[in-house]
């Protein structure tokens, strides 16, 4: 069993540039056994850490079918130590504490319509549950993707989207597109609105906060209810083990309770979302 206190050395086995600002990164424990014996669950996070620069909470975004061999993390540049690690290559080496947090309770998504709403750089979390969907160990009956991202050069996962659209209904949504791109114009709710959404669709949403309010408004206008409705609660994360307090909200903590958590268990909780 790994310690969540003790960080463990990983290489860098394979390095992506995704978007101007994020990198794809694939990694591998030094210590075989603990590779070994790696799990976690799509949703949780690890806590990634450099020496010298300290540690950032991230999620991981590749199947948890692969977790014994690599893991995979797409790290966006929004300060000092993520833009070190967006500028680390193939070999080079970071420190790993975790998996910390509850994940994807993905029984809960057992022969029923399943709805992926992901904006901007919050669609990382939900890379997982589209592998396995794809590759069968995600049992939904169906799929539906909706993206909203500012503009093309922030859509992330660019060479993964054809296989996504065979098996799925894939929908990407720009706010701010440039006079060359075909698709769709406007905000992610523009698609709830616009898609049909069978009314016991089981929905998951990650993104920035004011994308929540907004969304939930229009599921709740497709009959969605609120126990299917589950959303991520990512970005109030600090240390991963409940001791900074920075993520409490009510009587949860983001970082153990969560951060996945369904909407009718935190609806009543102010500020929240």
């Amino acid at each position: 069993m790994i310690n969540i206190y003790q960080p463990q050395s990983a290489k860098i086995i394979f390095s992506k540039i995704e978007t101007s600002d994020t990198r794809l990164l694939r990694l591998k424990f030094l210590d075989a056994k603990i590779q070994k014996n790696f799990a976690f669950i799509a949703g949780q996070f690890l806590q990634i850490g450099l020496a010298g620069w300290g540690e950032c909470p991230i999620s991981i975004c590749s199947s948890p079918q692969t977790a014994k061999k690599y893991f995979e993390l797409a790290v966006r540049n929004v300060g000092p130590l993520t833009n070190r690690l967006n500028s680390l290559t193939k070999g080079e080496i970071i420190t790993i504490r975790g998996p910390f947090g509850n994940g994807f309770d993905t029984d809960k998504f057992l022969d029923r319509n399943l709805v992926l709403i992901g904006g901007g750089c919050g669609f990382v979390p939900l890379r997982p549950l589209i592998i396995d969907f794809l590759s069968g160990r995600l049992k939904a009956k169906n799929l539906q993707i909706f993206y909203g991202c500012l503009n093309e050069q922030t859509i992330l996962f660019h060479d993964e989207r054809a296989a996504w659209n065979r098996r799925s209904e894939l929908a990407v949504i720009l706010e701010k597109p440039s006079s060359s791109w075909r698709g769709e114009k406007g905000l992610i709710t523009d698609l709830i609105i616009k898609r049909r959404i069978a009314p016991d669709s089981v929905v998951v949403l990650v993104g920035p906060p004011v994308m929540y309010r907004f969304a939930i408004k229009e599921l709740k206008n497709k009959k969605i209810k609120d126990e299917n409705i589950y959303l991520s609660l990512e970005r109030r994360m600090s240390c991963g083990v409940g001791l900074c307090q920075h993520c409490a909200i009510g009587p949860y903590y983001v970082c153990k309770d969560g951060p996945v958590f369904a909407y009718a268990q935190i609806k009543n909780i102010p500020e929240v979302i």
